[in-house]
């Protein structure tokens, strides 16, 4: 079957290291995610006053990332927890527990887990996006001088990197927003950092992310911009024609064109682009949530093809020194 785009290449024996990643296996997911949490950067502590917490923060942590990893409500994320840790936590302590967690402490976690991907694989390009999902509750608008109903909804900002050895899509840094918010800033201010990027790789971006503002962030930092020009036939302003005329690949964009699409798609067939929460900011922490969840898939895939391309490498040169 021919691939649908050019820089994807067929990996021998994909499925089967997909399946024995055990990505689906609460033991392995549990333990994979305590090994990523330290005790100093949870965002909270515990009060000396009172009786003291059943489970320790980096438990209360990993809480939180299964309840959003499996899709679970608290209740069953109340029954599973004595499974994991022989320690019993109800139900209402479990949504406080999870409203302490912020945004850009889940954001340090990805990058973390992002780190060790990049110990295995770190040949690839960087691509920013963003996507909406849909809340449970409606928002009064009005069209047409007619008042109507509508799902609120809520905005995924992502800056991914494709690493080409392994073709998985790693996530670099994850941001969440009310689905109002324009996609452009978030890629300047939240994911451009210089202790976050490899300098000299290219960053695709299509024509949301497109100004002078972004251009100019990623040439401060060491990055190749690449990002799509909006109406470049009407453009005025010279900086941005000459980025047009020299720097701008459409060739390359093409290559990694809807690549970025691994990450949503997983999240839509996973949770259908839904979810529950109510409050702004428990909103924001359950998205940056389900990427980590997709960030610790990642690795847990990486990491046994690191094993098996060792094993296949050494028992080759095995085979021919005995020769």
């Amino acid at each position: 079957m021919a691939l649908k785009y050019t820089n994807r290449t067929k990996r021998p024996a994909y499925w089967k290291y997909y399946e024995r990643a055990r990505i689906k296996d609460y033991r392995k997911t549990w333990d994979t995610a305590i090994s990523f949490i330290s005790e100093k950067d949870i965002p909270y502590k515990f009060s000396k006053r009172g009786r003291k917490p059943n489970l320790t923060r980096k438990e209360l942590v990993g809480m939180a990332i299964l309840y959003v990893y499996f899709d679970l409500d608290f209740r069953e994320v109340e029954h599973l927890i004595p499974l994991l840790t022989n320690k019993q936590l109800d139900h209402s302590n479990c949504v406080r527990w999870f409203g302490k967690l912020t945004q850009e402490y889940v954001n340090d976690l990805v990058f973390k887990v992002h780190k060790k991907i990049l110990e295995i694989d770190d040949i690839g390009d960087y691509i920013a996006d963003s996507t909406k999902v849909t809340c449970d509750r409606y928002k009064k608008l009005v069209k047409a001088g007619e008042e109507l109903l509508e799902l609120q909804t809520w905005k995924l900002h992502t800056l991914v990197m494709y690493l080409t050895k392994l073709g998985l899509v790693s996530i670099v840094s994850i941001f969440a927003s009310r689905g109002e918010a324009n996609d452009s800033p978030p890629l300047r201010n939240k994911h451009l950092k210089k202790d976050r990027i490899i300098i000299g790789k290219l960053l695709h971006a299509d024509k949301g992310f497109f100004g002078k503002e972004n251009i100019r962030k990623c040439k401060e930092l060491g990055l190749k911009p690449n990002i799509v020009p909006k109406d470049p036939e009407n453009l005025t302003d010279g900086y941005l024609k000459r980025y047009v005329r020299k720097v701008y690949d459409n060739e390359a964009r093409k290559k990694n064109r809807g690549l970025v699409e691994t990450l949503y798609g997983g999240m839509e067939t996973e949770s259908y682009m839904r979810i529950r929460c109510r409050k702004s900011h428990t909103r924001n922490v359950y998205l940056c949530l389900m990427g980590l969840k997709h960030e610790l898939r990642t690795y847990m895939r990486a990491s046994l093809m690191k094993f098996f391309y060792l094993f296949r490498t050494n028992l080759g040169y095995l085979f021919l020194t005995m020769k």
